[in-house]
């Protein structure tokens, strides 16, 4: 018997202040931020543009951008100022002009951009992260970086290097939040050229061919001055998000219920007959997976009181919004403003790394309601500050005067 054996060799590509795996609203916030403090940064992400959710996604609308700042106040004013926000409640834009805005900030701030790269493995020194190796078209490389930011929403890059985490409900994988798979569709008639709430006519539609929809609370979301859109309808429980086999289990299940929607909305509502179907979005849509252990756990509790924090970096005025199997449409509970403190962004007994976006730490009901795009981007924008201070001062992470360094950004 013989066996092939090889060796692989992982050549050092390049040494960074801020290296930022994930190029979602939180890598982008974050790498923005570090670079434009003054870091040399590297962003990674996996697929051929940035933006993740909101681009590859087909993620709108944008939720949670009023009482925010910084970057993402730049990108909305930039849309608008281009034509390119409004749509459906007047918070949405059109996704390839977000991808070009994005690539030009990246650029402009110098920020070095590596797309199609996977992140595969963290490189530790006991429970320092170090850098992280990746694999690309070219090749297998490492990068060496002062601070890791973990901005891939599965919590990845933090799970690699050996830190904590929680998914599901009390453990429970199956209680993780639906996935959703956003599709794209033409010609949606004038009449609802601002959006809907469709679950009516698309109950009916099901109930005229005999069959039930897959959610009851789905909705019609126009791009802005175009008539195209997307649906947000398709929802899949019971895959494991972390399972290579579940995730492309629900995929074609997510492909499934998006052609059997389109042929019976066309066949089942005068309204509808000349809708198109453009494509389903590159990305699927998991809403919950991994939430990395850190300094502190955001509850439910703490989003019911409205809590504010001497570390808080990003306010929210997001409901908890669970979907929900037991209900199949989305369990909603209003709560009053909050802040997510830095120390959900720091993971438990671990140096040299952030996260950021819907895998910090917090619990199942507590990441229902922070997990949308807009906090995810201000979360990634404040750890790449107080980062740059803590680099650039020599200052312990978990010792940097939150408050004071926002305040002075």
């Amino acid at each position: 018997m013989s066996y092939l054996t090889e060796t692989l060799s992982t050549p050092v590509a390049g040494t960074y202040d801020a290296i930022v795996v994930g190029a979602g609203p939180a890598g982008c916030g974050a790498a923005l931020a570090c670079a434009r403090q003054g870091l040399k940064t590297l962003l990674v992400d996996r697929f051929n543009a940035l933006g993740g959710m909101w681009t590859l996604g087909f993620m709108n609308p944008l939720f949670d951008f009023e009482n925010k700042h910084g970057i993402l106040t730049e990108l909305i004013s930039d849309l608008r100022a281009r034509g390119e926000w409004g749509g459906f409640w007047n918070e949405s834009f059109n996704y390839e002009y977000m991808k070009q805005l994005l690539d030009e900030k990246m650029r402009d701030a110098g920020v070095t951009v590596r797309l199609n790269t996977l992140s595969c493995r963290t490189l530790t020194e006991g429970k320092t992260v170090k850098g992280i190796v990746t694999e690309a078209p070219d090749g297998r490389r490492a990068y060496y970086g002062r601070m890791i930011f973990d901005c891939t929403g599965d919590g990845h890059v933090a799970a690699n290097a050996g830190c904590a985490f929680e998914i599901g409900e009390d453990g429970d994988i199956g209680a993780c939040q639906a996935m959703t798979l956003m599709f794209l569709v033409g010609n949606i008639p004038e009449k609802y050229a601002d959006g809907l709430m469709i679950g009516k006519i698309l109950d009916a539609c099901y109930e005229k061919a005999g069959k039930v929809a897959p959610f009851h609370n789905p909705y019609l979301i126009p791009a802005p001055n175009a008539r195209f859109g997307v649906m947000q309808f398709t929802h899949m429980f019971d895959y494991d998000p972390l399972s290579e086999d579940a995730v492309a289990a629900a995929t074609a299940e997510g492909r499934r219920q998006m052609i059997e929607a389109y042929e019976l909305l066309k066949a089942g509502d005068p309204d509808f007959r000349d809708l198109e179907l453009i494509c389903s979005a590159p990305v699927l849509g998991v809403r919950e997976s991994r939430r990395i252990v850190g300094e502190y756990t955001l509850t439910a509790d703490d989003l019911l009181a409205g809590r504010t924090f001497e570390d808080g970096i990003c306010p929210v005025t997001f409901l908890m919004d669970v979907h929900s199997k037991k209900r199949n449409t989305d369990d909603c509970r209003d709560t009053p403003p909050y802040e997510i403190p830095f120390r959900c962004l720091i993971p438990k007994d671990y140096e040299g790394i952030l996260v950021a976006g819907r895998c910090i730490s917090g619990t199942h009901q507590a990441m229902a309601s922070y997990r949308v795009t807009g906090n995810c981007c201000q979360m990634g924008e404040n750890a790449g500050i107080l980062a740059a201070y803590a680099l650039r001062t020599g200052t312990p992470i978990r010792e940097v005067p939150v408050k004071e360094v926002l305040q002075n950004a």
